[in-house]
């Protein structure tokens, strides 16, 4: 295989922002109908080891992505249920050198997703909510076939989730599940001419337990797992399918009755095909 196929195809999975990748904690705890939400987050990633079916590829390998996501979301009633109809708009850079690749980089608008969460139990004085939220992913985003980094993907997704939040005074556990469908990327580059690329579907879950500190800061611990994803090129089979676990830390502070900062830390520390990242990620929100 081809030095830049086998780079792309490993950072395929990882170029997609955390935000479109994973939920934050209580996230699904919506807002009264009629409130509006924006938040603006920031977001540095970087990695420094790829792997591939859980063998280390390159140690020599450096990878630094910033990207800034503007996600503007309103609640509103659709017949008995709360739905929340919202997008992320996604832009940035990203940069990659080391033994496998020349210096790189790549920026502009990633492919934007559109997506509403529809709740089916959202009763606040049992601290319950269950909800599904269908994420679509547009492929208008920055991409070039034969660059080994791109924000964009060049194929189509759906992502269907559902998330469970249960509260317990100031204790709150979220259980998220989710599976994402691709659709073919068919202009994808081997090294030697234009090719199809498909993926298997990629199942994760997701467990956030928060704890409020204070009436205006709480801790959020969080662990992901992302299973499945095998790519296939031309029709042969590329054996980088995830297995793949994650933990990130969450400080969010509520300034005032309209505003909120979060902050957090996640490291990918079992990588069995992709890059082990770490990232930190600051979110401003304003909500009325």
């Amino acid at each position: 295989m081809k030095r830049l196929l086998i780079i792309s195809v490993l950072l395929s999975a990882f170029l997609v922002p955390d935000l479109a990748r994973s939920a934050d904690p209580r996230d699904y705890i919506p807002l009264p109908a009629g409130s509006m939400l924006f938040c603006t987050y920031l977001q540095h990633i970087t990695g420094h080891r790829l792997k591939n079916d859980d063998q280390v590829v390159s140690t020599d390998f450096n990878l630094s992505q910033n990207i800034v996501i503007f996600r503007p979301v309103y609640y509103t009633n659709l017949g008995p249920f709360v739905v929340d109809p919202q997008a992320l708009i996604i832009a940035g850079e990203a940069s990659l050198d080391g033994d496998l690749v020349n210096d790189t980089s790549s920026s502009g608008i990633a492919d934007p997703v559109f997506l509403m969460t529809t709740w089916f139990v959202n009763n606040p004085e049992k601290q319950l909510w269950l909800g599904y939220t269908p994420y679509f992913t547009i492929p208008i985003g920055e991409y070039s076939k034969k660059r080994a980094l791109n924000l964009g993907a060049n194929r189509w997704a759906l992502k269907n989730e559902i998330g469970l939040v249960k509260g317990f005074g100031p204790l709150y556990i979220d259980l998220i599940g989710n599976v994402t469908i691709f659709g073919d990327n068919d202009d994808c580059w081997n090294g030697e001419e234009t090719v199809t690329k498909k993926q298997d579907p990629l199942y994760g879950a997701e467990v956030h337990v928060s704890y409020d500190v204070t009436k205006r800061w709480w801790l959020g611990l969080s662990y992901f797992y992302a299973n499945g994803g095998e790519t296939e090129i031309d029709g042969i089979d590329q054996q980088d399918d995830q297995d793949n676990h994650a933990l990130m830390f969450t400080s969010a502070f509520n300034i005032g009755d309209n505003y909120q900062l979060l902050l957090q830390y996640r490291d990918d520390f079992g990588v069995k095909s992709g890059v082990e990242t770490k990232s930190i990620q600051a979110r401003f929100a304003f909500f009325y």
